[in-house]
């Protein structure tokens, strides 16, 4: 083999490799409560995953602005689902947005959690049943 291919072929498993953590669609075990509802549900949708590229600027000064992008969302569809037992008077559903395509970009805080650390999509306060 001509070392040149060789080279071409190690450069594109090493980039195949490095690929596989970049932003993508991928499932996930999620949880749903109510607070008048006795039940939590935990549930299997899409959600993006993985990271970005950025940059980190070497000199900062107060003018200087830095835009991190993360894996959001660029589409999604909103699935609904009825929590068990719910308590007449409660609305037992529950919407929660399913990642159609992922994209580096801003954090879209109307449907996404932005925070560094969170209590995580399994964590749930009541009993727990499932769908």
């Amino acid at each position: 083999m001509p070392p040149t291919l060789a080279l071409l072929l190690l450069a594109l498993s090493l980039s195949a490799a490095q690929g596989s953590g970049l932003c993508h669609l991928t499932n996930a075990t999620i949880s749903a409560e109510k607070d008048d509802c006795p039940l939590c549900v935990t549930f299997t949708t899409s959600i993006c995953s993985g990271y970005c590229h950025t940059k980190e600027l070497v000199y900062k000064h107060a003018l200087s602005t830095n835009s991190q992008k993360v894996c959001t969302y660029k589409e999604i569809r909103y699935d609904t689902i009825k929590l068990p037992n719910c308590p007449p008077g409660v609305d037992p559903f529950i919407t929660y947005p399913v990642a159609l395509s992922c994209d580096c970009n801003m954090c879209k805080m109307d449907y996404s959690d932005c925070t560094v650390q969170s209590i995580g999509p399994e964590f749930c306060s009541a009993s727990r049943g499932f769908l």
